[in-house]
Order: C-alpha cells, then sequence, then structure tokens
C-alpha cells in the first residue's frame, strides 16, 4: 500500500474522531509535541522501528513524546496503530493530521526570522496583516539568526518574503554576476 496513503487515512481518522470527542485542539497539540520530539531525539524513529521492543514499551514511549498524558482519543488512535503495526508511519500521521487540523480551523503557518529579538508591535503586524490578506489565524514561530545581517526573512504557507541584508546582498551578488558574464 502507498505510504502516503496509510498517514492520510490514520490521520482523517483521527481528526473525525477528535471532532466527534471535542478534543481536535488537544490531539492537535499533542501532535504538534510528538513533531518536536522526533527533532529533539533522532533516535526516536529508531526505537519505534525496533520489532523486539514489545508494544506496551513503545506505547509509554510515544505517549511521553506527546507531552507525558494524552487525551482518549490519541489513547485510543495509539492502541489502533500499534494492533495494526504502523508505529512506524506515526510520523507521517501527526504531520498529515497537524496539516488536515490548520486546514479544517483556517490556520496558516508563519516563520519569522530576524537578526535579533523583534518588539511585540511589529510581529503583532506582521500577524494582523497576514490575517487579514487570508482570512484566518496565523501561528508564528520566531526565529533569531543573526546571518540574515539585518531585516527580516518572512514565511507563510509556502511565499516567502525576503527583507534581509543577507538576501539583498545575495541578489545584487547574482546581479553583478549575471552583468559582467555578458562581458567576457
Amino acid at each position: 500500500m502507498n505510504t502516503g496513503l496509510i498517514p492520510a487515512r490514520y490521520a482523517t481518522a483521527l481528526l473525525d474522531f477528535a471532532s466527534v470527542s471535542n478534543e481536535q485542539d488537544r490531539v492537535y497539540t499533542e501532535a504538534k509535541a510528538i513533531i518536536q520530539s522526533y527533532f529533539q531525539f533522532s533516535e526516536l524513529r529508531t526505537v519505534l522501528d525496533n520489532p523486539v521492543l514489545a508494544k506496551a514499551e513503545k506505547r509509554k514511549i510515544i505517549i511521553l513524546a506527546a507531552g507525558g498524558q494524552v487525551s482518549k482519543s490519541f489513547e485510543r488512535f495509539l492502541d489502533l496503530l500499534l494492533e495494526n503495526d504502523r508505529e512506524y508511519h506515526l510520523h507521517s500521521v501527526v504531520l498529515k493530521y497537524i496539516d488536515l487540523f490548520r486546514k479544517q480551523k483556517n490556520i496558516h503557518y508563519g516563520k519569522l526570522t530576524t537578526a535579533s529579538a523583534v518588539d511585540k508591535a511589529v510581529e503583532t503586524r506582521l500577524m494582523s496583516l497576514v490575517e487579514n490578506t487570508t482570512g484566518g489565524t496565523v501561528e508564528m514561530e520566531k526565529i533569531i539568526d543573526p546571518d540574515i545581517l539585518g531585516g527580516f526573512m518572512f514565511e507563510v504557507d509556502f511565499v516567502r518574503w525576503d527583507a534581509s541584508i543577507s538576501g539583498q546582498l545575495r541578489r545584487i551578488k547574482k546581479d553583478y554576476i549575471e552583468r559582467n558574464k555578458k562581458i567576457v
């Protein structure tokens, strides 16, 4: 079976079940915690893929990765996943769940990268601009990266605005190289 189809089906079922139980927001938080755990602990995937490890132990590890206490909806989903030996799809399932949840709630993911900390007024202004444009809400991640030298980079969904000094220098360099290729 298609590896993209399995996570999509499980994620859709989880979203539907969590909606009926009125726990979709909590499951969303748990799904984001699991993704964060995958980033923090690269061994998590290896541990869950281990066929020797008992399902009860895998269950405990996944619950711990989700924050320690999980909703009834997520618990039942987890039991179903383990019962069908699909735990290696957990990462893809929760990513798909996050995507489906955001679409359902009209939430747009944004990433603001600046050279130094930005004040709350600028952040609020950017968020309201995106919210007015998209008609939804924005969930924003803030990153401080001194390598951009100044300005900011702002990404929403798959659109990127690069107003950084490093981006401007990169464009100037590219333009300069293109112009000088014609001379030679």
